[in-house]
């Protein structure tokens, strides 16, 4: 997709967007998300629900650098629990091939039918944050983090990144899912909008959220889309970093207009 570029005087809609990277062709601005994605093959013999079971009680009850992580971002065990958050350290004695999971925070990825599709990994650099590992038969469009046990027929806020889903549920608000990035398409929306009345999408405030916010704009001005809704953060907020400085009823400001 190509755009206007928002960083300089563009005429030529020289901004190209594609897998989670962007490019202006004019000024040379370029950037890209902090997530990977990697299809796995034989990924439910690897990843199975008794790994992740595990993962979490290893979590739980054994002293490790993610819990204490968790707790100084203000994570609670009711929060970890409902998400199935976990972790395995090197003595975790799994699959050699599943070993790219050791010593990282595990963040498991249900569909809506409560089906194991992908799991997503914390890592401890910031190149890249996230990494994330699905089923080889599917696209990556179709992760979709926290959409399980939603309320369908109401509202949806989506949101960008694992800690900004984690941070809402914790502060009450359930009708919450990730994209896992700002890689939006016409895919999710459409899907979404069968199953929901109204869609919130709240980026982040950085270059790809507001390039994120232009797509979204794009998109529902090409399909006349009357119930999706979306706003940016301030510069350098995400939900996760404005709800912990200044409070969730000061989120829920922010975002009133588009409720």
């Amino acid at each position: 997709m190509n755009l206007k570029c928002p960083f300089h005087n563009d005429e030529n809609a020289s901004l190209s967007i594609k897998n989670n990277f962007f490019i202006c062709y004019g000024c040379k601005k370029y950037g890209k998300t902090n997530f990977k994605f990697y299809k796995i093959k034989n990924f439910d013999n690897l990843f199975n629900k008794d790994v992740i079971y595990n993962a979490r009680n290893n979590l739980l009850f054994q002293k490790n650098y993610w819990l204490n992580y968790l707790i100084k971002r203000n994570i609670s065990f009711k929060t970890l629990l409902k998400y199935n958050l976990g972790y395995v350290n090197v003595n975790f004695k799994y699959n050699n091939k599943n070993r790219i999971i050791y010593n990282k925070l595990i963040f498991p990825i249900f569909n809506e039918f409560g089906i194991l599709i992908g799991i997503g990994l914390k890592t401890k650099i910031d190149k890249p944050k996230y990494i994330n590992l699905f089923k080889f038969n599917l696209n990556k469009k179709e992760l979709l983090y926290g959409i399980y046990e939603k309320l369908y027929d109401k509202f949806l806020i989506i949101v960008e990144g694992y800690f900004d889903l984690l941070t809402l549920y914790e502060n009450n608000i359930f009708n919450v899912i990730s994209i896992l990035g700002s890689n939006i398409n016409e895919y999710q929306i459409f899907n979404l909008l069968k199953k929901f009345k109204k869609i919130v999408f709240c980026l982040d405030g950085d270059y790809s959220g507001y390039l994120g916010l232009l797509k979204l704009k794009f998109l529902k001005k090409k399909n006349n889309i009357k119930n999706l809704l979306f706003k940016c953060l301030p510069l350098n907020y995400d939900p996760d970093s404005y709800i912990n400085k200044y409070g969730i009823k000061e989120f829920l400001k922010y975002l009133k207009i588009c409720f």
